[in-house]
């Protein structure tokens, strides 16, 4: 008969392992596009990306594409509203201008030097068009195709990445937690031996563990479960209990009197007196009497 360690099942790490790649990459992404949106923005600067640049009081005409947004912006760094106004026709009628808004994705654009563009509206032809463009301002209107603007802005390698980067570690972060909870509310670990009997049966026992390491049998453990599973049977249920047992050398008590400076007289003495009695001839006859008698007759009185 013997036993054989199965398997000792410990907690999984993937929550922690997925939670550390979420953070790193959530950095990662945030790091690159703080470093990378400074110099990006120069680039998507109305007057450095545009599709046409409109003077003041002049009039063009120009091939638009359908279902793009495009938008009409002006430099208000040394004002605060819009000057003036222009007219769009399509088709020979005049096309209203859409106000901006978060959701068309048109807005004011601020740089660090204090440069502020604000938009005048925009405008989303159905298909595409020629249309005729007139500036009553006096300032310079700067058409820009927002679309070009978000394609430019998503292709730069390192805002792609960081976007990545960050797209990743948000979706990871729900999947840890989740992950984590489960594994929290779920059962204790056990340790599962098998046990082989005799007569080469084969049983299987879980062994429920108060701590989150698992229980760590011995050999001799092993042996005295296989003994006790043969003798219970095959359908026997064996309940173990398993007690720490305190470091002896740890809780040594010290003799008494352990501090008396007169200790090693009183041993001294102590040894004397045992001695005495040891080979007196009164000790010497009652141990004799007990060699002899039968223990019956101590036990009775």
């Amino acid at each position: 008969m013997g036993g054989v360690a199965d398997s000792i099942s410990a907690p999984s790490r993937w929550p922690r392992r997925l939670l550390i790649v979420a953070v790193i990459s959530l950095m990662i992404g945030l790091v690159g596009l703080l470093k990378t949106l400074p110099e990006i923005d120069e680039a998507l600067r109305p007057d450095h990306l545009n599709k046409e640049v409109i003077e003041p009081r002049e009039s063009i005409e120009v091939n638009l594409t359908g279902l793009r947004t495009y938008s009409f912006f002006q430099n208000l760094t040394a004002s605060d509203e819009i000057d003036g106004s222009i007219t769009i026709i399509l088709d020979n009628k005049e096309v209203d201008l859409k106000e901006p808004s978060l959701i068309s994705g048109v807005g004011v654009m601020e740089f660090d030097n204090g440069v502020v563009f604000k938009p005048m509206g925009w405008i989303q032809p159905n298909e595409n068009s020629r249309v005729e463009i007139t500036s009553e301002s006096n300032l310079t209107i700067y058409l820009v195709d927002q679309n070009e603007v978000s394609e430019v802005a998503f292709t730069e390698p390192t805002i792609l990445a960081s976007c990545l980067s960050l797209l990743l570690g948000g979706c990871l972060l729900p999947v840890a937690f989740v992950l984590f909870l489960i594994r929290k509310k779920g059962s204790g670990p056990k340790s599962n031996v098998t046990l082989r009997t005799a007569d080469g049966r084969e049983v299987k026992l879980s062994v429920d563990a108060s701590t989150s390491g698992g229980a760590v049998l011995t050999t001799d453990q092993i042996y005295t479960i296989t003994q006790l599973q043969e003798r219970a049977g095959p359908d026997g249920k064996i309940t173990l209990d398993f007690k720490m047992v305190p470091n002896q050398s740890k809780q040594q008590t010290p003799p008494p009197f352990a501090d008396r400076p007169d200790l090693d007289n009183l041993i001294e003495n102590e040894e004397v007196s045992i001695k005495e009695i040891i080979t007196s001839p009164k000790f010497e006859a009652e141990e004799n009497n007990v060699d002899k008698s039968n223990w019956k007759d101590w036990d009775e009185g």
